[in-house]
């Protein structure tokens, strides 16, 4: 058995995942497929297009053998937390031999090269760090600048510009850190890039998939030509009965609300609000008619509009800076919640019983778990389906508890 490990969002799932998938498995010659998915919200600080056991169901149809939920707060926060919570869950299932991620530049050992610099974090680079951010940059570009002076390469600014990049830095850093024994590989993505809204080609990317859903006049069978039937059939039923498609405009009430009346002492502890952010978010949450307007007025040069998107909803959640400090102490992502598997799946869930340093979780009523930092995690996991299930369009699927009661889906195979 050789399992290759992914790390995805599938929101939703296209024919670039597709291709993804068949070049991730040719390249590494694996047999079994686990992957690490985000739930209910997203990195970027925004809701799913469609929810977490949907989405998994359309991975599962597609080919992936087992589907695993990236806890909340990890799939929700910037580019190193993310990659750290996806490969220290990967590692801890003492099974995976291989990753692979789709890459802009597509050439691995250039981001091993870069990856190795931020993982052991040599003096001078620090020292440039250090320079940059002082002229009051955002913490990705300085560091961009820093690797930049570090390497004497100015065209390391490209690699490190592509989002996708990015995450393949640190996904192969986060590898290094924890002296992991799984290898990366990379496959260069093609056609549409990651901000791409056009959905005229055969492959596009999610982000022209969702923004075609956001029109009043979109015709779903459009999109027949950017997915897989199934996923595309998967996604239609979804929409019809009401579960998608969700948006972060949706949560725009609730997110205004709670930063209106939470306190500013309370703010300051929230994830990634620093520097008196508080109350440049206080002032404008007042000010603010909605979400857009929200981003716009509390944006700085240092604070981007995806930083800001995942502080609202840490701030939301309840997210502090001390729950991560607390949950990167204790070894990153406490348990593997199980959103789906095929029939392929169920020999990788009777060899991860065995293998794993972690709960596997596919029942949380009957599972108990001993670790206070696991059940914190697990109780953030469950708030964010509670709060996402207000953004369903039909309102009578508004209900809370959905993780008690949804079951892993189950696909089996022909």
């Amino acid at each position: 058995m050789k399992v290759l490990g992914l790390i995805t969002e599938y929101n939703p799932f296209h024919n670039g995942h597709k291709y993804h998938l068949l070049k991730s498995v040719k390249q590494t010659n694996a047999t079994h497929t686990i992957v690490v998915m985000s739930g209910n919200f997203l990195q970027r600080g925004e809701p799913a297009l469609t929810d977490k056991w949907i989405r998994a169901e359309m991975a599962v149809k597609e080919g992936i053998d087992l589907v695993i939920e990236l806890p909340v707060v990890y799939a929700c926060n910037s580019a190193e937390l993310f990659a750290y919570g996806s490969i220290s869950l990967l590692n801890s299932l003492n099974i995976v031999d291989y990753i692979c991620f789709g890459s802009e530049v597509g050439k691995i050992e250039e981001l091993k090269l870069i990856s190795k610099v931020l993982a052991t974090e040599p003096s001078s680079y620090k020292n440039y760090l250090k320079e940059f951010l002082s002229e009051g940059i955002s913490f990705p570009r300085a560091r961009e600048k820093a690797l930049s002076k570090y390497f004497s390469d100015t065209n390391l600014d490209s690699i490190l510009k592509s989002p996708n990049n990015i995450l393949g830095i640190e996904y192969i850093k986060s590898l290094i850190k924890l002296n992991s024994s799984i290898k990366p590989y990379t496959i260069k993505r093609i056609k549409a890039d990651y901000h791409s809204a056009d959905i005229k080609n055969n492959i596009c990317s999610a982000t022209a998939i969702r923004t075609y859903l956001s029109q009043e006049n979109y015709h779903i069978n459009n999109l027949t030509k950017v997915m897989p039937l199934n996923s595309f059939q998967t996604l239609k039923n979804s929409l019809k009965e009401g579960f998608s498609p969700v948006f972060y405009n949706d949560f725009d009430k609730l997110i205004l609300y709670n930063l209106r009346t939470i306190s500013k002492s309370t703010l300051m502890k929230i994830m990634d609000v620093n520097e008196g952010l508080e109350n440049r978010i206080k002032e404008a949450s007042v000010k603010a008619i909605n979400l857009q307007n929200l981003l716009d007025l509390s944006k700085t040069k240092r604070y981007t509009r995806t930083r800001l998107q995942r502080i609202f909803i840490h701030a939301l959640l309840g997210i502090t800076k001390d729950h991560i400090y607390k949950f990167n102490q204790y070894g990153g992502s406490q348990y593997a919640r199980i959103l789906a598997f095929s029939s392929k799946g169920t020999k990788l869930l009777k060899k991860l019983k065995k293998s794993s340093n972690i709960p596997i979780l596919t029942n949380i009523n009957k599972q108990n778990l001993s670790n206070n930092i696991a059940q914190q995690m697990l109780f953030f996991d469950i708030l964010a389906t509670n709060v996402y299930s207000l953004g369903y369009p039909n309102i009578n699927n508004r209900i809370g508890g959905n993780d008690y009661y949804k079951k892993p889906y189950f696909f089996e195979l022909i």
